[in-house]
């Protein structure tokens, strides 16, 4: 999204305009969401932290100095509430199951096919270290640069880009170990 357009809704919100402020929320409501959900694995907790998000980015929102993207800063504090949850309830590991429709045979075993893989990914990022489960998660989810990444996570862009060489190298390596010795 055009950062002068988040300029000015920031700067409408500041003027007392909650019309501003609703845009701002439908410009980024789902990414934010789908962070969170990434993190916590739970949707009714990703909705939680969806929505105590924007309540704590109004009312910081004033202390917001546009050194980054707005959605960068939403980001980070995303990435806070998420930790915060996570440290409150041990998660364990599940599947987050897709739908599969009633097709034919082919579509079938076609969705059986990404639900197998999704599972073999989604097993392999939860044995990720927490650094790395968030670095993949802003990098291929939300598709943001690593200078955005090293803001949001309060780090160095080149430490960033370690840890998401090395998430990367772990998840190959475990998918092909699974790959290699499961029995078919």
């Amino acid at each position: 999204m055009d950062a002068a357009e988040d300029r000015k809704d920031i700067e409408a919100v500041l003027a007392g305009s909650t019309e501003a402020f609703n845009h701002l929320v439908k410009r980024y409501q789902r990414p934010v969401y789908y962070l969170a959900l990434r993190m916590l694995r739970v949707p009714e907790d990703a909705d939680d932290v969806t929505q105590k998000t924007f309540v704590k980015a109004y009312r910081a929102l004033s202390g917001f100095r546009f050194e980054s993207s707005f959605k960068t800063w939403l980001c980070a504090i995303a990435i806070n509430l998420c930790r915060t949850e996570l440290m409150k309830t041990k998660r364990p590991t599940e599947e987050l199951s897709d739908r599969i429709s009633d097709g034919g045979f082919e579509e079938r075993q076609a969705a059986e096919e990404r639900a197998y893989q999704k599972a073999h990914l989604e097993a392999a990022l939860e044995r990720l270290p927490p650094r790395q489960k968030e670095v993949v998660a802003l990098r291929i989810y939300q598709e943001m640069p690593f200078k955005d990444i090293a803001k949001v996570l309060k780090s160095t862009e080149t430490a960033v880009k370690v840890n998401f060489h090395h998430a990367m190298k772990s998840l190959r390596d475990w998918i092909q170990k699974k790959v290699h010795h499961e029995p078919l």
